[in-house]
């Protein structure tokens, strides 16, 4: 039988040829998928150490910085306390000055202090009386 490649057997041989090209481009299609599947686990590998290597460095920045402004803070509060132990000093002693001056004046102001630090303490408190009944 004749057709367009000749005869049967050259329609035959023909699309033998194709699949064996078929088959020789998938096998390159493979190879080459393999190839890059390995650069790209390389590359994600070089990618992690590349991102764990900055993570570390910006902990290591992190750190300083925070380190840093601990010890202003720390410096600064070692300033502020000193100059409030000076004046709670001072202030001690006008009042120990005061109270011998005045003690009568200096005993009704506490007497006063308490009173009303003692009914702030106790307005918050519910002066509800819950009554049962027993019938």
């Amino acid at each position: 039988m004749t057709n367009a490649y000749g005869t049967t057997g050259d329609a035959r041989e023909a699309v033998r040829e194709a699949a064996d090209t078929f088959k020789d481009a998938a096998g390159d299609v493979r190879a080459e998928t393999k190839r890059a599947a390995k650069r790209a686990q390389k590359s994600a590998v070089a990618a992690s150490g590349a991102l764990a290597e900055a993570a570390t460095t910006f902990a290591r920045d992190a750190r300083s910085v925070v380190e840093d402004k601990v010890g202003k803070a720390r410096r600064e509060a070692e300033v502020q306390y000193g100059r409030l132990k000076v004046q709670a000093k001072q202030r001690a002693e006008e009042a120990d000055v005061f109270v011998h001056e005045r003690p009568y004046i200096a005993l009704g102001a506490a007497a006063l202090a308490g009173f009303l630090i003692g009914h702030l303490m106790n307005s918050g408190r519910s002066n509800v009386v819950y009554l049962r009944d027993d019938r």
